[in-house]
């Protein structure tokens, strides 16, 4: 279709606005592979159907961005989690998780990080420089919660915060070399980290147990010479100056007033977002089409229009037909 979609977005990223929107609902994994016919599991194992059915979408859809993603659990699995990988539905953690040593994983040996990072590369030689092919990892802190337990690791930021840290530690030093990796095969990290949500923790623990590690794994990249994102699940109005501490290139945000996030981020901030995901589901094209405008009314130049978190499995077609479409012709009417 167009060839600027990568300038425009490297544009943004550099301060400058864009004729036209970016644009990229989140098709990850589960949506990419119902929109193809096969099955998730197929999909989250396997690097060429995980290629073949993102890049499909992004064909179908139009959108700017690819984004590599197949599961939250592809970390903690290769770090020795025990992970359930249904048919077809997304993988999830066995509870309470069963990890028999706790050491960082070689990203181009172990698990279904080599599936993540072969598809990167199948995306990059397909797409070259007509769109970027941003690469999903988790923070720390979510990885950390996976591999010793979402409630006792919570528990341990009050009980036991030493261990807790020891937790922080181990999964950055694997994340490291994971976004490592991700840029040497081409992609740009997308760290998402759902658990250090506003809506589990309180802002005084992001920034104590999250930021620190968010900070270093954002800075490795920078060292790396590439652009990195991040993106945090749930209530965030009181993360938001944390987020952009972290000095991430562009923050992607949940459900939220876009003009509140606007205000508290500054118009020099990228920011992504943020169309709900429910929405997306059980609402209707027009509705969707609607609430995109409001987004970009609000959000300002410097956004990428998106939806609040992944495009579910089995949203219609048209919803995400009609956000990409409401970008398109945004200015032009």
């Amino acid at each position: 279709m167009e060839s600027d979609r990568g300038g425009r977005f490297a544009a943004l990223l550099r301060g400058e606005k864009p004729a036209r929107p970016v644009v990229f609902p989140m098709v990850v994994a589960n949506h990419a592979a119902r929109l193809e016919g096969f099955s998730i599991s197929e999909a989250v194992t396997q690097e060429d159907t995980l290629a073949r059915v993102l890049y499909s979408a992004y064909r179908f859809y139009g959108y700017d961005l690819v984004m590599v993603f197949s599961d939250t659990m592809v970390e903690a699995e290769a770090m020795g989690a025990q992970v359930i990988i249904p048919d077809d539905d997304d993988p999830f953690l066995l509870d309470p998780p069963r990890v028999s040593r706790l050491e960082p994983a070689n990203p181009d040996k172990d698990g279904r990080m080599p599936v993540v990072l072969g598809a990167t590369r199948r995306l990059k030689a397909l797409l070259d420089d007509e769109a970027p092919v941003l690469t999903s990892l988790k923070g720390p802190f979510s990885l950390s919660s996976f591999l010793h337990g979402i409630e006792k690791f919570l528990e341990d930021l009050l009980t036991d915060p030493g261990r807790a840290h020891e937790f922080l530690r181990i999964a950055t030093d694997n994340q490291l070399a994971y976004a490592e990796a991700i840029v040497k095969a081409g992609g740009i990290p997308f760290i998402g980290d759902p658990v250090a949500s506003g809506s589990l923790i309180s802002p005084e623990m992001f920034r104590e147990f999250a930021r620190p590690y968010l900070e270093q794994l954002v800075s490795a990249v920078h060292e790396c010479g590439a652009r990195v994102g991040l993106h945090i699940c749930g209530e965030t109005k009181a993360l938001l100056a944390d987020m952009v501490a972290t000095r991430a290139d562009f923050l992607s945000i949940d459900e939220m007033d876009m003009a509140l996030a606007r205000q508290k981020v500054g118009e020099n901030t990228v920011l992504m977002g943020n169309v709900s995901t429910r929405l997306m589901l059980e609402g209707t094209a027009d509705k969707v089409a609607a609430a995109a405008k409001e987004c970009l009314e609000r959000g300002g130049p410097n956004l990428i229009l998106s939806t609040s978190c992944d495009v579910p499995t089995d949203a219609p077609k048209e919803n995400v037909q009609a956000l990409v479409a409401a970008a398109r012709q945004w200015g032009t009417v």
